[in-house]
């Protein structure tokens, strides 16, 4: 019969097994080379502990989690986060988080499979937005490869490589954080305005949704909609504070030729100061009814094709 000492030394042992084979298979994955069932006593000892701090990424890896994994001190993790980074197995996302780079992507500019999960890490207040939204929602069936976001955060650029990937980040005020749904990303928690506050955030903002044409697309897939929910839709528009907003918002239904009564509170909010339809057209033409510039040929603009 065994021991209760000897029970104890064979569960040591079987846990300690157990845990370098997970080490050789989070490697492996993280390699896209090694066999787990070889090579399981000549592992470098590295690999086995960027084996255990990848079992911390959620889906990123920063230094708290790092050096929680490892059981170190802030110092030295930062030193061998820094040296797995030179190496090409983690790829620094910001300042103090990196993500695991897999072989197969080491060569690669893009190591994040869904640019979305870089939202959280890179801004403190943000959501997905304008196109990007637009997309998600199925409002168009263009493709960007841009990842437009608006934050109330400080910016210093607009336009940000981040793992490869492309993000534009639009300066909002704190006023503009609401009418926003979550989605969970590669295990991230990410904000995007939902189909209403799209709507209404491309009409303060033609750039936002690539300029007016693109955006009256949008808006006639929006009144199509079995979600279509004008009250939110006006109340988002009444919210945000723009009075150009329920111009153009109104004078794209009209020229739609839908809801009437979107048309009829659009115009109740209509003030007297002039707009734009979209700022970067040449507008010659005014809209008394709308109080809006419009573009020469505005009407071939907005068809629909």
């Amino acid at each position: 019969m065994i021991g209760d000492a000897g029970r104890g030394v064979h569960r040591w042992v079987s846990e300690s097994v157990r845990e370098r084979v997970l080490s050789n298979t989070l490697i492996s994955s993280i390699m896209g080379t090694m066999d787990v069932n070889t090579h399981l006593h000549s592992l470098p000892k590295s690999r086995i502990l960027l084996a255990r701090v990848a079992r911390s990424a959620r889906p990123f890896v920063d230094l708290a989690a790092a050096a929680e994994a490892l059981q170190w001190d802030r110092t030295r993790t930062a030193k061998q986060l820094a040296r797995w980074h030179e190496q090409g197995f983690l790829r620094r996302i910001r300042r103090g988080v990196y993500t695991v780079v897999a072989t197969a992507a080491m060569a690669q500019e893009r190591v994040v499979a869904d640019p979305w999960a870089l939202v959280p890490i890179s801004f403190r207040h943000a959501y997905i937005a304008g196109w990007s939204a637009a997309e998600h929602w199925d409002l168009t069936e263009q493709v960007f490869t841009t990842l437009l976001v608006c934050t109330s955060d400080r910016i210093k650029h607009t336009t940000q490589q981040v793992a490869g990937a492309t993000i534009r980040a639009r300066h909002v005020p704190q006023s503009w954080m609401f009418g926003t749904a979550v989605e969970w990303r590669d295990g991230a928690r990410v904000m995007v305005s939902d189909v209403h506050k799209t709507i209404v955030d491309m009409c303060i903002d033609p750039s936002l949704g690539g300029g007016i044409q693109h955006v009256s697309q949008c808006l006639r897939a929006y009144l199509c909609r079995d979600d279509i929910d004008t009250d939110r839709l006006l109340a988002y528009a009444k919210r945000a504070g723009s009075a150009t907003a329920f111009k153009r918002l109104g004078f794209l239904c009209e020229v739609i030729g839908g809801h009437p009564t979107v048309v009829a509170r659009c115009l109740q909010g209509v003030t007297l100061g002039l707009a734009t339809l979209d700022p970067t057209i040449p507008s010659p033409r005014i809209s008394k009814r709308w109080q809006l510039r419009l573009p020469k040929a505005w009407e071939k603009l907005l068809q629909n094709d």
